[in-house]
């Protein structure tokens, strides 16, 4: 198996060499000014990977959001909506209702909406034209850019990368020989480095993230369970509830082992588990499955997550033990503090 393995990776090493050259490359234009950005009169803040897969940039994003009102600014909130069915640019959320079903928002999107205060939420491939559309439009005075780390049109006042504490960076690689989606060079363009769902940072993670960027700040930021709920008529149960319960877990997420870590947590044994594809749309058929496999392998309670939760069909009220885990994460006065050191002042 590792000859296979070997043999596998040195098939894929020149076209990791050459993603890494067209990103590259891609970079050198921005950094030269030959590709242009477009820069706004109010403070944009990039919520961003520099790997595939999921960081918890969602419970981030919310936090954020809850900050920044705090602090006075109207948000913006503009996002690609990866995966929904809508074209062009949607408005998920306009400040106050949420016109857009699941679907054409995206259920990312459609989330952020539902759980941000007085956010705007605009999803839009083309950030420049929904930054420009929160500004004018719903005249927000702060913008914050979801997973926009290497979409460079849209010029930033602050550069947030997101880090999985689950993952070793010294054992990464440019895709598709790994996950990286640039070169590690990208990571000077990052102003903050946060290393998400652990209350302790890894020192190897600390040491290796210096090495690239001296300067760069770095901080954990854990995670918490905050709520469970029924899907079904969402009646709230207590962590006790779970605690020595057989329990079959699901989640289309891009890093579910987290996800699965988090209901052994709280069941105290390990859960039966299976895994669908990142922003997975499940079918009436898919629920009845899980509730057959549930019914076989005697599991009290099916568990996912909020975001799946945006993706499950209609139907899937009818089963009162399938729950919901609300996941929330909060800004610390450190972090807090160099967010608004990068910001310029808010116009009266």
């Amino acid at each position: 198996m590792n000859h296979l393995l070997r043999f596998l990776r040195f098939l894929l090493l020149p076209f990791s060499w050459l993603y890494r050259f067209i990103t590259g490359f891609r970079n050198y234009l921005f950094d030269k000014s030959i590709l242009k950005e477009t820069r706004f009169q109010v403070p944009v803040i990039s919520v961003g990977n520099i790997t595939l897969g999921g960081t918890g940039k969602t419970p981030f994003v919310i936090a954020l959001s809850s900050f920044l009102e705090s602090k006075g600014y109207k948000v913006g909130i503009i996002t690609r909506g990866y995966r929904r069915k809508s074209k062009g640019q949607i408005i998920v959320k306009d400040g106050k209702s949420i016109p857009a079903s699941p679907q054409e928002a995206g259920d990312e999107p459609y989330l952020i909406a539902h759980k941000s205060g007085n956010t705007v939420v605009i999803a839009n491939a083309d950030r420049v034209e929904a930054a420009r559309c929160a500004i004018e439009k719903y005249h927000c005075t702060a913008l914050i850019a979801d997973d926009a780390f290497q979409h460079r049109y849209l010029a930033r006042d602050l550069d947030i990368v997101l880090w999985d504490s689950y993952n070793d960076p010294a054992k990464e690689a440019v895709v598709p020989l790994g996950r990286l989606r640039e070169s590690w060079k990208g990571l000077r363009r990052a102003d903050m480095l946060l290393v998400t769902r652990t209350a302790n940072l890894p020192r190897h993670i600390a040491e290796f993230f210096h090495a690239k960027q001296s300067d760069l700040y770095i901080s954990m930021l854990p995670f918490a369970v905050r709520k469970i709920f029924r899907f079904s008529n969402h009646e709230e149960l207590s962590q006790e509830n779970l605690k020595n319960q057989k329990v079959l877990g699901f989640c289309g997420l891009g890093n579910p082992q987290q996800f699965f870590d988090t209901i052994r947590q709280l069941t105290q044994i390990p859960p039966i588990t299976k895994t669908f594809p990142d922003h997975h749309k499940y079918s009436e058929n898919e629920i009845n499955d899980l509730i057959l496999i549930a019914e076989k392998q005697n599991c009290r309670f099916i568990i996912t997550t909020e975001k799946d939760a945006v993706n499950l069909p209609p139907s899937a009220t009818k089963f009162s033990n399938i729950l919901i885990v609300q996941i929330s994460c909060e800004l610390n006065e450190k972090i807090k503090a160099a967010i608004i050191k990068q910001l310029p002042p808010l116009k009266n």
